[in-house]
């Protein structure tokens, strides 16, 4: 004899969510609780990120950029988000591994201490044989690249 279903979501609460797979395959009752729970939350993140991310045009020059979207991408990507103008200039655009030193010689000036600072901080720290994308995040945000040096030196 089965249990009541109630009893099973009863039950149900009290087990880990990895395992709920198994009890909501079962039944198309439970599959439609699971529905209710669970894709809802998944669907409220999924539009969150489809509203903030940034666009594929995005730091493109030759696209003319109207009112609306520059005042959305002046609140994604204001100054406390320096983080995720990094990751979309790495994600999108195959960087390769000398992009550091592109830095360091096209927008610094000759023997600038910033480009002494830049020289030492590559020397010490960023591997010689294969960067990873770490490595250059690790680099723009411990060396506070801004995006005037980035885009002196394009992409």
């Amino acid at each position: 004899m089965l249990l009541p279903y109630e009893i099973i979501i009863e039950i149900s609460n009290y087990i880990p969510s990895l395992h709920h797979n198994k009890i909501y395959l079962s039944n198309k009752y439970f599959f439609v609780l699971h529905k209710k729970k669970f894709l809802k939350n998944i669907h409220l993140i999924q539009h969150f990120y489809k509203k903030h991310k940034l666009p594929d045009d995005f730091l493109n020059v030759q696209i003319f950029i109207n009112y609306d979207k520059y005042c959305k991408w002046q609140r994604i990507s204001n100054r406390n988000n320096k983080i995720r103008i990094y990751r979309f200039i790495i994600v999108k655009n195959n960087l390769n591994d000398k992009y550091p030193e592109l830095i360091m010689k096209k927008s610094c000036t000759m023997n600038s201490s910033r480009q002494l600072i830049l020289k030492d901080w590559i020397k010490n720290n960023m591997p010689t044989e294969s960067r990873t994308r770490r490595d250059l995040m690790n680099f723009f945000i411990v060396n506070r690249i801004t995006l005037k040096e980035i885009s002196n030196v394009g992409f």
